[in-house]
């Protein structure tokens, strides 16, 4: 038990340090990235569309790269650490990219190499936290991303506001992110992940189908990924165009879709840690579910400022569940030396409605309208807490 205790302690640590570089990674690719694309490069919107599609590519390929890392008899915290570095090299070839397709080919690979370190992260989990404490261990390191990724959102803002030129800065500081969470998460204690007996590095997808209680999980995780995903990128057209009836100020829009969903997963992480350890996993989805339901309906239905504030607030509270959820609920149904394959085939399915879900949601909003949009969303969430009900004696 002490032992335990010791492993526990080194990787929340490391972790720490893991999670506040997080926020700044997560940052660059959700909005710095697409930014310089825009103001840098000149990029088209299929070339936007493709920079945002690095994290989903990267979730699509995790079950090729967990085969080639237990193929090669690496270390669970070896071949994250690789997946950091790798990253933090291919920002550098983007730091000195001067035309648009070596900025596009450096910058997704980065984004794509990152992803491959969360099924990963989630078998280090598994073997150094204690089942009841996994939660709360991780919230601490959520509630560090989020406050890091507020900084350099504010940060990176000013600097190109200041000076476009200086836009390779961004990219330094997150090159260098990807180096210290690369030296942290090298030094966390970890086993050689067992290399599976099938050639096929897509072997790993029919758990989705032998564990009947994983497979529905799957099934429930992508009703709810595919009605938040094709409402996700709305929020900021919702309230700018005056199509809708809002036309909002910038200020106003980077007020309900950032600062209050940040400050309301900043408030809520820690509580959700503690639920996921203690509640049954399926009753804490459904009530991270019915967030997510309750928050898409609200603001698509709202042209006031302050409903729509409360629906971000919602939606804020859900996704601080969700984050939790999403990165632990595997160590809940996987076999202990299975918990990086099942996670796999999780972000497997993840990229893939990352990838789909978006196209749709614009599709929708612009043959039917928000309002339609945004009880497609309703119904696909409500039919995944429908099917959770029954599953909740399995838990």
């Amino acid at each position: 038990m002490a032992a335990h205790l010791d492993k526990a302690k080194i990787t929340f640590r490391r972790d720490l340090v893991r999670g506040a570089c997080g926020g700044i990674l997560e940052t660059g690719w959700q909005v710095f990235a697409l930014l310089l694309a825009v103001r840098v490069f000149e990029a088209s919107p299929e070339v936007k569309a493709t920079i945002a599609a690095a994290g989903p590519f990267g979730h699509l390929l995790s079950p090729l790269s967990l085969f080639i890392v237990t193929r090669l008899g690496l270390k669970a915290a070896t071949a994250a650490a690789l997946s950091f570095f790798l990253c933090a090299g291919f920002l550098v070839l983007a730091i000195v990219s001067h035309s648009l397709s070596w900025f596009l080919v450096s910058v997704m690979s980065a984004g794509i190499v990152f992803a491959q370190q969360a099924p990963l992260m989630v078998k280090i989990y598994s073997e150094n936290y204690l089942p009841k404490t996994r939660g709360s261990m991780l919230s601490n390191s959520i509630v560090l991303t989020v406050i890091s990724a507020a900084l350099f959102s504010q940060f990176g803002g000013r600097l190109l506001d200041f000076d476009l030129d200086l836009y390779r800065w961004i990219l330094v500081t997150m090159g260098a992110a990807a180096v210290i969470s690369g030296c942290a998460v090298l030094t966390i204690p970890s086993t050689i992940l067992p290399a599976t007996a099938s050639r096929n590095p897509l072997a790993h997808i029919n758990h989705a189908w032998r564990d009947r209680t994983f497979g529905l999980m799957l099934l429930v995780w992508m009703l709810v990924g595919f009605g938040n995903l094709i409402t996700l990128p709305l929020r900021v057209e919702y309230m700018a165009n005056p199509a809708y009836g809002i036309d909002a100020a910038n200020m106003e829009i980077a007020f309900v879709t950032v600062v209050v969903p940040s400050l309301a997963r900043l408030c809520t992480t820690h509580f959700w840690g503690r639920l996921f350890d203690r509640l049954n996993f399926v009753i804490i989805r459904i009530t991270i579910n019915a967030g997510f339901l309750i928050g898409i309906v609200i603001f698509f239905n709202s042209t006031t400022l302050w409903m729509l504030g409360l629906a971000g607030a919602v939606f804020g509270v859900a996704t601080a569940g969700g984050n939790i959820a999403w990165s632990l609920w595997v160590t809940k149904v996987a076999p202990d030396d299975k918990v990086a394959d099942y996670m796999s085939v999780h972000t497997f399915t993840t990229g893939l409605r990352g990838i789909v879900a978006p196209y749709i949601g614009f599709a929708l909003i612009a043959g039917y309208g928000p309002a339609v949009t945004s009880w497609v969303a309703f119904v696909l969430i409500g039919v995944s807490i429908i099917m959770l009900v029954p599953m909740r004696r399995l838990w």
